[in-house]
């Protein structure tokens, strides 16, 4: 999945799959505050079990090969504008809700993953009320 990633980031044309993408932006958002934990880490792990089906161990083996390859970066802007042109407005709002989830995961929001989730959605269109909505629906959602 990752090496799918890598290889678009490289300056190969074909935009990555969606679970691709949110791995590489969740574990670049974590990666801010240089406090990676286990909250974090089940977090990553429950919001992919939730969006894509994926199991533990899949989802275990993702966020081990994003946090030890290749950095991806939430301003990479050629990335930011394949999701804002093949995405569906519905696959932005989820991908940015769970950008908020994995920030919010540990209790507090860094300033520098505060600052990324508003670029993402800033390169994706998204305006405050949108951007609002979806940290209201991440925190809802950490409250269960």
């Amino acid at each position: 999945m990752l090496d799918t990633l890598k290889h678009w980031l490289g300056g190969h044309p074909d935009l990555p799959d969606e679970n691709t993408i949110a791995v590489g932006l969740l574990v670049e958002v974590i990666r801010l505050d240089h406090d990676f934990d286990a909250a974090e880490r089940k977090a990553v792990v429950r919001i992919l079990n939730r969006r894509f089906g994926m199991s533990e161990d899949t989802a275990m083996a993702a966020i081990s090969e994003a946090t030890t390859g290749h950095r991806t970066t939430y301003d990479d802007n050629q990335l930011l504008k394949s999701v804002h042109d093949s995405y569906s407005r519905e696959q932005k709002t989820a991908l940015i809700e769970m950008l908020w989830e994995i920030a919010l995961a540990d209790g507090e929001l860094h300033r520098l993953e505060n600052h990324a989730i508003y670029a993402i959605a800033n390169q994706l269109d998204m305006g405050q009320a949108e951007l609002d909505a979806t940290r209201a629906t991440a925190t809802a959602r950490l409250a269960v």
